[in-house]
């Protein structure tokens, strides 16, 4: 009976809505259920004062779930953490921090200030994240501390009160009697120093400018170029016949020299489009275009070395990492649920596409990083599995040759 005329055809469309649905749901996920926690915050403390002590102390044992801080002795050192990408922010008390408070109940107050440091080169939506938890932090210090400078206005305001409360008494019901209730130390002038008596400046680093989003605007192209070019590169080698091992083994030589020449121009290309239609303004066009050359280099002998093995059929396992890479490799780590975090993040080899190139648009790295390096090992261990196949396969001759 042949397939077309099979009942059996119905249940294609339930098995495909079953299959695709759980694939693509799983996808999703790390979007879906996002719930960050212990994102690792930097904290410098170059007050000397027991308000910036006292501060410190307090974020460190008592930070929100969100967040975690972790303590340096100087902003060079954040900045460095910043760099190797070990924090994703920070909040630095300056050094007059403790005396700017101290000012509030003089009569020349002068409001405290923080810098909040956000490192967006690093993840961009962490980097929203940490700026909107760092900002919330402030807010909440600045509540507890207008609160307790209330506090103390209170109490000096009690002490003139019961100073001044025989003079008053002794007026009987006139005027000066009504001073009690009108008596305050605080000036018109500081209500809003008191009221927000922090305030906070933000300073990015390793700032991503208008190239947000270039790390998945490279990643999608550059991906799917690898993808064409690795079937490509199968499918015209795929059933050939040779005249003799010597042509066949020539055959496999330019087969392995394409991908490079093949990986170079897409380089350039991608890039080139990308400053072109995008609008994008790399500063390293070079770097930029070296590195994407890399990665499709490297993820082509990949999908190369895999359907060489398995048979064309296995390059479904790379459109399927295509969607689980999609969402995963725009969060933090911190923010993904605890499945993709150890099991699929971290051998996603765009994860390792999408790192590197931050490094070189953002961190201003080179294009041989610790992320392209690997991929490098990628490259060189698919390189040699494709020659093993091209070694130990049968040579299948041209039946019009003669063989000797």
């Amino acid at each position: 009976m042949k397939l077309g005329n099979s009942n059996r055809l119905f249940i294609v469309p339930i098995i495909a809505a079953l299959v695709l649905g759980l694939i693509f749901m799983t996808a999703i996920l790390p979007m879906v259920k996002m719930d960050p926690k212990n994102v690792p915050i930097g904290l410098v403390v170059v007050d000397e004062g027991e308000m910036g002590a006292n501060l410190a102390n307090t974020l460190l044992e008592h930070a929100p779930e969100l967040v975690e801080f972790s303590l340096y002795d100087s902003v060079e050192m954040m900045g460095k953490a910043m760099d190797e990408k070990e924090v994703y922010g920070g909040l630095v008390l300056p050094a007059d921090f403790s005396a700017q408070v101290a000012t509030l109940q003089t009569e020349t107050p002068e409001r405290a200030s923080v810098q909040i440091y956000i490192n967006e080169g690093a993840n961009a939506t962490a980097a929203t994240l940490v700026q909107t938890a760092l900002s919330n932090i402030v807010t909440g210090l600045n509540t507890q501390l207008s609160g307790q400078i209330l506090l103390a206005v209170q109490a000096k305001t009690d002490v003139i009160k019961e100073q001044l409360a025989p003079v008053l008494q002794a007026e009987g019901g006139s005027m000066l009697a009504q001073v009690s209730a009108m008596i305050s130390p605080i000036q018109p002038s500081v209500v809003q120093d008191f009221a927000n008596p922090i305030q906070s400046e933000i300073i990015k680093v390793n700032e991503t400018g208008k190239l947000g989003n270039a790390p998945l605007a490279f990643m999608t192209v550059t991906w799917f170029v690898s993808l064409i070019g690795a079937a490509m590169l199968y499918l015209v080698g795929n059933k050939r016949t040779f005249s003799s091992k010597g042509a066949k083994l020539k055959f496999n030589t330019i087969q392995s020299v394409m991908p490079f020449i093949y990986a170079f121009v897409a380089g350039y290309m991608v890039t080139w489009y990308s400053t072109w239609l995008l609008g994008f303004d790399l500063e390293y066009f070079n770097r930029t275009a070296l590195f994407l050359a890399l990665c499709i280099s490297a993820f082509m002998y990949m999908i190369f070395a895999t359907v060489r093995w398995l048979k064309l059929p296995s390059i479904v396992i790379y459109v399927l990492l295509t969607f689980f890479s999609m969402s995963a490799v725009q969060l933090a780590p911190e923010m993904i649920p605890a499945f993709y975090k150890d099991y699929i993040i971290s051998w996603l080899p765009l994860r390792y596409f999408v790192e590197g190139l931050k490094e070189v648009l953002f961190f201003s790295h080179n294009v041989i990083n610790s992320y392209s390096i690997i991929l490098i090992w990628v490259l060189v261990i698919a390189f040699i599995l494709v020659w093993v196949k091209n070694l130990s396969e049968k040579t299948e001759i041209a039946e019009t040759e003669e063989i000797e």
